[in-house]
């Protein structure tokens, strides 16, 4: 994963994503990009956007709503460069494996390394996802607080 950071803003952007997935024998790879793709994007929403709030006094759902509740739109995703490089199982006998839970798996590491390595030379060794604006916003002032 490749990210760009505003330090100004906290906004990341994720430019770049590369794959290289371990599908077994695949029988449609069209379909297979697509379990990917849907994978990533839940991965990515998990690293930058999509957080549960509640009301602290009431315990009431804040963000109950896509009104309120991020999720990842077309224009917060790059062009995934994929490569299926399947080595057959012999769990069953197609010898085929899964492949739409990988990216949801490994996308949320991949992306927060990323930025965390963006944002080690302010001083920033840490943020929790998700890593909104404000919260990447946050960790910069505050590390720019903690050097001398």
């Amino acid at each position: 994963a490749e990210v760009e950071v505003d330090p100004d803003t906290g906004s990341v952007e994720l430019t770049r994503y590369t794959v290289v997935h371990d599908s077994g024998v695949v029988l449609n790879p069209m379909i297979v990009e697509g379990q990917l793709h849907g994978g990533l994007a839940q991965g990515v929403g998990q690293a930058l956007l999509e957080e549960a709030r509640f009301d602290s006094e009431t315990g009431q759902p804040l963000t109950g709503t896509l009104m309120d509740y991020a999720v990842p739109r077309a224009d917060d995703l790059p062009g995934f460069t994929i490569t299926l490089d399947g080595i057959p199982t012999a769990t069953n006998p197609l010898g085929v494996k899964g492949c739409g839970e990988s990216g949801a798996a490994g996308a949320p590491p991949a992306i927060m390394n990323a930025l965390i390595d963006a944002l080690a030379p302010l001083g920033v060794g840490h943020i929790d996802m998700p890593a909104t604006p404000e919260r990447v916003w946050q960790a910069i002032r505050s590390a720019g607080r903690a050097q001398p």
